[in-house]
């Protein structure tokens, strides 16, 4: 017995105490940090399903501009994607530097411009007419056009929505925002572009495309040297 009669038991009561304590504190992190986890997967699943993404790889070394005539590097694609989120994102690698471009060669001595453009044929019962070729001339596939393009001093971007020239109108021009990391070209659509261009795709049927291109100007068909091309692919889906 201790001189109070209550030490063994006190001893005893602050040891549980404190295994208490030691219990509490191992148990409620680990339940902060599973519920913590448990909420990251649940946001990355939630992102994964809503982004669709296609890639197709393309062999270097077939970019011309006709048969002999060899297309530089820069036009040559190695890739090309596209992914659709909340924004629409395309990319497009090629087999040599974007980082000194020459100035595209043009007519009459005005500068051209190099092109790395997307077709956007999101539905494939309609085939609008004009821009990007002159009125009355042609139709296309394509309801809206992607473009990155290069004017000999900086790089810009445009998406262009055609469907307006299914009823008499004329197309809707848009500038989007177009990055340049080494050999990649990355062209963002915004989120308000993305919606329509997801609202009008009509499934099965539609589909999108890439190629590049020397013009020596942004309109018409005059001048105008495609230098590798992607075909036909399937909507991401």
């Amino acid at each position: 017995m201790t001189p109070n009669g209550f030490g063994a038991k006190e001893g005893q009561n602050k040891k549980f105490m404190k295994n208490q304590n030691i219990q509490f504190k191992r148990t409620t992190p680990l339940i902060r940090i599973v519920g913590s986890l448990l909420c990251v997967l649940l946001v990355s699943l939630a992102l994964t399903a809503r982004a669709q993404t296609a890639t197709v790889i393309d062999p270097q070394g077939d970019a011309y501009y006709t048969p002999g005539l060899e297309a530089p590097a820069f036009l040559d694609i190695l890739a090309a994607s596209i992914t659709i989120s909340d924004t629409l994102t395309l990319t497009v690698d090629v087999a040599g530097p974007l980082d000194a471009l020459p100035n595209p060669p043009g007519s009459h001595g005005a500068h051209g411009v190099f092109v790395w453009h997307f077709a956007l044929n999101t539905d494939n019962s309609t085939d609008p007419p004009g821009f990007p070729f002159p009125s009355g001339q042609m139709t296309a596939a394509a309801e809206f056009g992607v473009d990155a393009l290069w004017d000999g001093t900086a790089f810009s971007g445009q998406l262009y929505d055609r469907r307006p020239a299914l009823t008499g109108g004329t197309a809707l021009l848009y500038s989007i925002p177009v990055s340049v990391s080494g050999s990649r070209v990355i062209i963002t659509v915004p989120a308000a572009l993305t919606a329509q261009v997801k609202a009008a795709v009509v499934l099965p049927g539609a589909t999108w495309n890439c190629f590049t291109v020397r013009a020596n100007s942004t309109g018409g068909t005059d001048g105008v040297h495609q230098a590798d091309t992607i075909g036909r692919q399937p909507w991401p889906q």
